[in-house]
Order: structure tokens, then C-alpha cells, then sequence
């Protein structure tokens, strides 16, 4: 807009409210009806865009959490995946005949395999998607740094083998040395 519309607009205006002020109906109606077209305009346009927005700002603020609830439960799921896909190659790699040949493998390759005086069976029972074998492994005069490598193969064979049970005692003749009884299981795949 120009000086010269400026100027134009302000006079017209303020002609109308000279004229309004003096009384000029014709000039007050239109004064009053521009005014009120103007209001109703801007509440009309202002009032829903404002509504809008709160409306916009409220689900984005929904969207942003539950996109951080989603992520999280991802890197759960991601996690538990990788835990489950472990178990699941450790459970193919190795064909046992039984808990008593995983104990054997096991105590071998930590070479205490003369230490085990007994590896007595307590049955088996069917469980969800395969067998479990529980026994009773007794070893004998193994050092605390023997039955740490031994628990370490058991927890890393290559074999669903855990842990159900241990005690340990030392022995009368060397308090240095462990008498240890554990109860082991092991999975196997149908």
C-alpha cells in the first residue's frame, strides 16, 4: 500500500468516525457492520485454527509417547530375539544321548573328569516342546577356581545344560579343597 492509500484509508476512516460520532446513522450502520464483519471473520477463523492447534499439540504429545513406549518395548524385544535365537543354536548343536554324557563332555574339557565320583539319574519329565533330564552330579576335591571353570562350561556348552541345585563342603583332609553336589538338567529337543 502507498502514502497516498494510506492517507486515503486513515481520512476515510477517520470521516466515519467523525460522521459516527455526530450521529450520521447511514455512516454508523456500516461502521458497525465492517466492525462486526471483521470480528465474526476473525473469530470465526482464529477460534478453530487455536482450537486445532491445542488438538494438533495434545495427539502429537500422544504420538511421542507411545512412539518412546514402542521404542523401548523394541529394544526389549530385540534383546529377548537375540537370547531366544542363542538358546535356539545352542539347543541344535549338539545331539546328547543324555545328562550323563553332557556331564562327561562337560567335566572333560576342564579336566576333571576323574574328579566325578557319581552322576546318579532322577528321572525325566516331558515338558513343552521337548525332555528334560535332571541328575545328581557328585564331585570331588576341586578347588574353588575348579568348580568356577566347571559352572563357566556348564552355562557355555553347547547344550541346553543348567543348574538346578548346588552345595558345597569342604573335605577333612585339605579345608582348601570343595566336595561339591549339584543337580543339573538338561533340555532336549523333540
Amino acid at each position: 500500500m502507498t502514502a497516498n492509500g494510506r492517507s486515503s484509508t486513515v481520512a476515510y476512516l477517520s470521516s466515519a468516525l467523525r460522521s459516527a460520532l455526530k450521529g450520521d446513522s447511514s455512516t454508523v450502520d456500516r461502521v458497525s457492520i465492517i466492525l462486526l464483519a471483521v470480528l465474526l471473520t476473525l473469530i470465526i477463523v482464529i477460534v478453530p485454527m487455536l482450537v486445532m492447534e491445542k488438538a494438533s499439540r495434545k495427539e502429537a504429545d500422544s504420538l511421542q509417547a507411545k512412539l518412546k513406549e514402542f521404542s523401548a518395548l523394541s529394544a526389549d524385544y530385540k534383546s529377548l530375539k537375540g537370547r531366544i535365537d542363542f538358546l535356539e543354536q545352542r539347543k541344535s548343536l549338539t545331539k546328547m544321548d543324555g545328562i550323563p554324557q553332557a556331564v562327561d563332555e562337560v567335566a572333560a574339557s576342564v579336566g576333571l573328569k576323574a574328579k566325578i565320583s557319581g552322576v546318579k539319574a532322577m528321572g525325566s519329565q516331558e515338558i513343552t516342546g521337548g525332555t528334560e533330564e535332571s541328575a545328581e552330579v557328585q564331585i570331588e576335591k576341586v578347588t574353588m577356581n575348579d568348580l568356577v571353570n566347571i559352572l563357566y562350561k556348564i552355562e557355555n556348552a553347547p547344550m541346553m545344560l543348567s543348574v538346578r541345585r548346588i552345595a558345597m563342603k569342604k573335605t577333612f583332609e585339605n579345608p582348601e579343597l570343595l566336595n561339591v553336589t549339584m543337580t543339573l538338567s538338561l533340555f532336549i529337543k523333540k
